[in-house]
């Protein structure tokens, strides 16, 4: 066998399929894979490499995510197999992971509780109500607050999709609640540089500008972006301990802000998590 499929096997099991034949069809066989079951049972043998396309089909049939420890094993097996020896997955992939830090090097140290200490701004109610304005005052916001950069209404309209002339006016609202400060004639940027900010959310009347905005996410998601991974359980539980449950998720949600960065780089983007709990069916 190789390490592929003993990890392979391994998971499987975890998984709670006793079998390969169960795993596979189980799963939606053919449909869900992209391959046969005889194709299945050579990459548990060990007699075939999965292609790289593969591994998505096989994570989700695994119930693991792609940053769980499981997968993070099948990976570093299935690259072992393809490398040859430990030496060289350290040589190569070492090498290749040690140059990309996981979160700003700024606050790791500290940790989330620095964050919120030395980092985090509270928009006032007149910042929120300018920033839910329309759609090119909302994105306006995002693009300049996540930014230590300045820029000119051609460069929002340019990355929007806007006119210059809404990129001005949104611009002109967010600096006279003073979001923002112009640095010269025709530019901008924020008056608080690496700064990460948070919504009025509980204060009174703001429900109606947060769904506004929440609609602006789903019209960018739509034109721009989309799915990028995705998590669900469905479970049994008293409605008090799903409470205490609510706490740790909003923590780990509030703790994506350890890995943002106000720096350009190849594959930023804005990305959004969402944390959510639903009841569903009591019985």
């Amino acid at each position: 066998m190789s390490a592929f499929s003993e990890a392979l096997l391994s998971l499987r099991r975890e998984a709670g399929f006793p079998s390969a034949y169960r795993f596979y069809h189980r799963n939606g066989g053919r449909r869900h894979f992209g391959f046969t079951y005889v194709h299945y049972l050579r990459l548990e043998k060990g007699a075939k490499a999965p292609r790289a396309e593969a591994f998505g089909a096989i994570l989700k049939a695994l119930r693991l995510a792609p940053a769980a420890d499981g997968a993070r094993a099948l990976f570093r097996a299935y690259l072992l197999d393809v490398l040859g020896s430990p030496e060289a997955y350290e040589l190569i992939v070492g090498s290749v992971s040690k140059s990309v830090p996981t979160v700003s090097p700024t606050l790791a140290e500290g940790g989330f509780d620095r964050l919120k200490r030395e980092h985090l701004m509270h928009m006032n109610i007149d910042q929120f109500t300018a920033v839910s304005h329309d759609e090119t005052s909302y994105w306006t916001s995002e693009l300049l607050l996540n930014d230590d950069g300045s820029w000119t209404p051609k460069d929002i309209a340019g990355r929007l999709g806007c006119s210059p002339k809404s990129a001005a006016d949104a611009l002109e609202r967010l600096t006279k609640v003073k979001l923002l400060r112009a640095t010269s004639p025709g530019r901008y940027k924020t008056r608080q540089p690496g700064k990460f900010w948070t919504f009025p959310g509980r204060s009174k009347g703001m429900e109606p500008l947060l769904d506004r905005v929440r609609g602006f996410w789903d019209a960018m998601a739509a034109r721009q972006g989309g799915p990028f991974g995705e998590r669900l359980e469905l479970v049994r539980a008293s409605s008090s301990v799903m409470r205490q449950y609510m706490n740790a998720l909003h923590r780990a949600v509030d703790e994506a802000n350890l890995a943002a960065t106000h720096a350009k780089g190849e594959d930023t983007a804005l990305f959004l998590i969402e944390g959510r709990v639903r009841r569903l069916l009591p019985f």
